[in-house]
């Protein structure tokens, strides 16, 4: 799991994989424009952009995830959103076995998780092993940006 800002993109960026440097790139070209709305292509199934907004939901209410084929790029562009990320994965039960034409499994919170606060401007990187829980908060709506990037762009 990666946290950070787009403000300090520039200086984290030189100590990235460059699949996931044009990944946050690609996503802040989009971004300085107006955001559209829904899925954008950066290429094909391999990266693609869900921009989306929705209210967020309260903590016992949402399910966390975990995907196998693909990396999430969470971006918060407005609202405040909390993410829960769990470091033991063995203690967490899948709830919904995983599907692979969907990408993903669904699971019960557990003890182990680790409450991140997004801000507007701030993104966090899940990779496939990392179990997650977003789209939290409390009565706040949430407007951002998740890239998808195929685990086989990183691999040689």
């Amino acid at each position: 799991m990666i946290l950070g800002t787009m403000s300090l993109w520039e200086k984290q960026s030189k100590f990235e994989h460059k699949v996931i440097v044009r990944a946050l790139e690609e996503l802040n070209l989009l971004l300085k424009g107006d955001a559209p709305e829904g899925r954008v292509e950066i290429q094909g199934d391999q990266m693609y952009v869900s921009f989306m907004e929705f209210d967020a939901k309260p903590m016992d209410e949402q399910l966390a995830e975990k995907h196998e084929s693909y990396i999430d790029i969470h971006y918060l562009i407005d609202g405040e959103e909390t993410i829960g990320w769990f470091a033991d994965r063995e203690e967490i039960r899948a709830v919904k076995a995983y599907e692979s034409e969907h990408d993903y499994a669904l699971y019960d919170p557990s003890a182990g998780e680790i409450l991140l606060h997004l801000k507007p401007g701030m993104f966090a990187v899940f990779f496939p092993n990392d179990i997650h829980r977003p789209g939290m908060g409390q009565s706040s709506k949430i407007k951002k940006a998740v890239v998808k990037v195929h685990v086989g762009l990183l691999q040689p």
